[in-house]
Formats: structure tokens, sequence, C-alpha cells
């Protein structure tokens, strides 16, 4: 009895010390590749910075931008991805340019969704209704990045008063939501109360690993994956052909988060009024720095240094273009 007794003892402390082992390694790992930077979902950031104003609603949260300088004619409105944010930078490059902007957020602040799950499409329509209360009139082009973009591919074939579009690694597809899954996955969006149709996540055995030890994971193989399994991929299917208006989409050939080129290519296939747009050897994410995103870019977002940096460059003087045209005087 007492031999037992010892032997399960040991047992016992074996599975401390790996436990602790474990829960060292991915502390270790969280610190070393966590994404410098402050919280992109603290608007009291963007607040500080001022020369904004704060726009609410019932569920509309974020930020109004006004023009510098002579306005140009419409509104420019912008989203960031999963990441939480209301894309600040693109807003305040946007507004020096002479363009009233709205920054929305589009989960993560109070009154909203905690985490990128049943998102309401519908509370674009508090954005149009804010527009009109306050005179904004003209052409409106909306923006959006990554899982943002997906937000804005669905609004355009939801609300016919969007003119244009820009959208920077898509998908063209509607996907699973990212949070909790403990009550059980659901759609990214919703639309008048009903879960948008959507592709289940299905993710590789190393790719949870990799997950659960907070080692940086490349999601590409998890959404190619996922579509090529979907139930109902048709259904899922983002019907970009019913957008009226015109449109900019940008991506990378080495995007390792999910097939964005793939996706640019077949909304511009399905809507001739599309333009798309791949850049060799770009990620994920443009960024005239991939270095300063930490140490987890290279195998998160893809691409090279190089790459990004002139993606950023090149895709920043297309749409500067794009929107002059679109937005002239």
């Amino acid at each position: 009895m007492r031999k037992l007794l010892r032997i399960l003892l040991r047992c016992v402390g074996v599975v401390v010390a790996l436990c602790l082992v474990l829960a060292g390694v991915i502390a270790y790992n969280h610190n070393r590749y966590k994404v410098p930077g402050e919280n992109p979902r603290d608007s009291s950031v963007v607040a500080q910075q001022g020369d904004v104003e704060s726009v609410t609603g019932n569920y509309l949260r974020g930020f109004y931008y006004p023009a510098h300088g002579t306005a140009r004619p419409g509104t420019v409105v912008v989203f960031g991805g999963s990441e939480g944010s209301n894309n600040n930078d693109a807003a305040r490059a946007l507004q020096d340019q002479g363009y009233n902007v709205l920054g929305l957020y589009f989960f993560g602040q109070p009154g909203q969704q905690a985490e990128l799950v049943k998102v309401p499409l519908d509370f674009f329509q508090e954005a149009l209704d804010w527009l009109k209360q306050h005179q904004h009139q003209g052409p409106l082009t909306v923006l959006g990045v990554s899982k943002g973009a997906e937000l804005v591919a669905n609004l355009a074939v939801r609300y016919p008063e969007i003119d244009n579009i820009v959208v920077f690694t898509p998908s063209a597809y509607t996907y699973q939501g990212l949070g909790d899954y403990r009550n059980g996955a659901s759609s990214s969006f919703t639309w008048k109360g009903e879960p948008v149709p959507y592709v289940p996540l299905r993710m590789p055995l190393r790719t949870t690993i990799r997950s659960i030890l907070a080692l940086p994971v490349s999601y590409r193989e998890t959404y190619e994956l996922s579509l090529a399994e979907a139930p109902d991929r048709e259904a899922a299917r983002i019907k970009i052909e019913e957008f009226a208006g015109r449109g900019l989409l940008f991506a990378g050939d080495q995007d390792a988060m999910w097939q964005g080129e793939a996706a640019v290519r077949e909304l511009s296939e399905r809507n001739k009024n599309l333009e798309a747009v791949v850049y060799p050897n770009a990620g994920h994410v443009f960024t005239e720095d991939a270095t300063k995103l930490g140490n987890s870019w290279k195998t998160m977002l893809g691409g090279t240094v190089e790459g990004n940096r002139e993606a950023t460059l090149q895709s920043r003087t297309l749409l500067k273009e794009r929107l002059a045209a679109w937005h002239a005087k």
C-alpha cells in the first residue's frame, strides 16, 4: 500500500512539474510574441490625440474626423480588423488629405458585441442616419482591413447608399466569428436578427497546439481547409455581384493569415467594377516597417520587409488617386 502511494505521489509530482513547465513556456512565448503598442480597442487613446468628435448611437461607436482644409465632397467610413480598432491611422491620414472621415468600431466597445461574433450589420444604418442628421452629402466610400474588409463587403451588398469600397486583404466569404466558443460557434455577422450564413472553422491539430503554446500561427491553412470542407460554401459566399458601386481591392501574394489574394481575384471576377491589385512579396498587413509589429509578424502575417513596404507605398498612391476621382471637387 505504501509502495503504491509513493508511486502515486511521484506521478502527481511529475504531472505538476510538467504543468509548471508548460505554464512557463506559455508565459515566455506570450511575452516574446506579443504585439507591441497600445491596446487598439482603447478609444481613450484616439480621443486624447484630439481633432476628433465622439460618435455614438444604439450600437454605433467611433469618431468623426473633420477634414483639414477645404473638405472634399462626401465622406469616407473606415474600419479596422480583428484587432478591434477603428483604424485611427488611416482615418487621420485621410483627414489630412481633406476628407471627412468616420472611424468606426464594429465590436469590442460598450454597447457592442464584446467579441467578433454576431456583429449586427444593421448598425450601419445608424452611421447613415448620423451622416444625414449632420448634413453630410455626396459620395460615400467605405474602407476596411481583413475582417473589417469582410464586414465592408457584406455591407456593400446590403446598403445601396455605399458608392465605393476599398478593402485590404479581404475575404470573398463570411466566416465563423472569432471569440469564445464555449457556447458554440456562430457567424461573424447577423442581418435583421439572423446569422449570416458562414464557413465554420476547422483548425488543424498543429495549429491548435501552437495556439495553446502561445506560439505565432499562420491561420491560412485553417481558412483554406475550412473553405474546402464547408458544408454550404455558396450560401456563405458574399454576393459581391449585387454591389452596384466601384471598388479597389488590395492583397499580397504571401498572405499568411488567409487567402487574401485569392479573395480579391474572385471578388473582381464576379464584379467587373472592382479593381484588384495583388502585390508581390507582401503579406496580410501592409506596413512600411514590418519589424515594428513584433516577433510574430513573419509567421502570422507573411511577406517580406521590403515587399510589405512597397505594397504600402504603392497602395497608398493608388488609393489617393482613386479617392480623388471618386470624391472630385
